[in-house]
């Protein structure tokens, strides 16, 4: 009985210590290494983004009440989307960028004010990050 008490013992202190070791490596790696500090960079002008942007990926509204276009860092998105908390509220987040990774962010209103769209694109990948349509 003392034999199978202390392999169990084992079994589980090696497994637990496993564990220990596996959760202790994935604290030390960076939480950005997908998506790193790129504010050294030169990215195209944020008019011209949106120009060349996918109008199925965004597209602002006709005879918009608001619209808000800005490259700004990834930390600063949700003080753009404040600016249209009049017509609604809008935030994101997201693991994995730096604070200092450029992005545009873009908010449009309807001429009612009664809809809004916003998308967050990565300026380097120049991928959609977030969107929202309501």
């Amino acid at each position: 009985m003392k034999k199978i008490s202390f392999i169990a013992f084992l079994l589980i202190s090696l497994i637990l210590g496993g564990y220990h070791s596996l959760a202790e490596q994935n604290n030390n790696a960076k939480p950005w290494y997908k998506y790193p500090d790129n504010s050294e960079k030169n990215f195209m002008d944020v008019d011209v983004f949106y120009n060349s942007l996918d109008k199925n990926l965004y597209k602002e509204y006709q005879n918009a009440e608001l619209n808000i276009r800005e490259k700004v860092f990834f930390k600063d998105i949700n003080k753009v989307f404040e600016k249209a908390d009049k017509y609604g509220s809008s935030r994101t987040s997201g693991d994995g960028f730096h604070p200092q990774r450029q992005v545009y962010v873009f908010v449009t209103v309807s001429k009612d004010g009664k809809h809004m769209t916003t998308a967050v694109f990565d300026a380097e990948k120049q991928r959609l990050i977030s969107a929202s349509k309501g």
